[in-house]
């Protein structure tokens, strides 16, 4: 295990502390201190990239799921674009993308006859970064969900 000189200070204050009886030995190993190493992987292999098509099929049936014959209510707006948010995350994370960072906006207003355009502008490597959007509409509101997915290097 690779060491610095703070963790040696930090190890040695707790082997004191075990000495004298501060801390007893099961106190000791549950603040012990993990060090992990870099891995250096840059890129994902290739069943590891996120798959922005299966991504949309999922958040589309997601969408046609939970807002099927739902009325726009304001009220209830806010929450449940946060449960959305979050049900589409656990979707992508079953599908799998790993150590990717996932961002999940979900909007949701009144169809009132307007025209809506919903866009967006990142910086990211485009061979590594990618996104999924999807959207569903009914006679009383619409709902675009759009899902960013970042490597995490």
């Amino acid at each position: 295990i690779v060491t610095s000189k703070p963790q040696a200070v930090a190890a040695k204050r707790r082997e004191e502390r075990i000495c004298f009886g501060i801390m007893d030995d099961e106190s000791a190993q549950q603040n012990q201190i993990q060090v992990l190493e870099n891995t250096y992987i840059m890129k994902p292999q290739e069943h590891e990239k996120f798959r922005a098509n299966e991504v949309i099929k999922a958040v589309k049936a997601l969408l046609d799921e939970r807002l099927k014959g739902k009325r726009y209510d304001s009220n209830e707006s806010a929450q449940l674009s946060k449960e959305l948010c979050t049900e589409i995350k656990e979707k992508v994370k079953e599908i799998g993308a790993p150590r990717h960072k996932l961002v999940v906006q979900v909007t949701i207003g009144e169809v009132q006859g307007q025209g809506v355009r919903i866009a967006s502008r990142c910086l990211w490597d485009v061979e590594t970064d990618n996104h999924a959007s999807a959207y569903y509409t009914n006679p009383y509101l619409y709902c675009v969900a759009m899902v960013f997915a970042c490597y995490y290097e």
